[in-house]
């Protein structure tokens, strides 16, 4: 009789689940989080880049400062739900890859 554990049919299946589905969902759930990070970064920045515009153009509209503050502000609101997105992220991965040496191991 054959000991090898991780030669069960079960695991094998569940690896190919994992190949299939939960490695693409990983990837896809650090592409979001790190979009929604440079998001963040880009409105935090929006008040240098207004002032930035305001030297290059030449042309001062007060309504640009006051979007970009608004803008600052809606960022840094968005970047606490950004952290704790990225925590979850973390645990998530944590998990997953836990899981998937579990698995591996033949002690699902």
């Amino acid at each position: 009789m054959n000991d090898n554990k991780s030669a069960n049919p079960a695991a094998i299946v569940l690896l190919s689940l994992l190949g299939l589905c939960a490695i693409p969902l990983g990837l896809a759930l650090w592409a979001v989080l790190s979009a929604l990070a440079a998001a963040n970064i880009a409105l935090i920045a929006a008040p240098a880049v207004a002032l930035l515009d305001w030297a290059l153009s030449g042309e001062r509209y007060p309504a640009t400062l006051f979007a970009s503050l608004a803008a600052t502000g809606f960022g840094m609101l968005a970047a606490l739900g950004t952290i704790a997105a990225f925590k979850a992220g973390i645990r998530w991965t944590a998990g997953a890859l836990a899981w998937s040496g579990r698995i591996r191991k033949g002690r699902a």
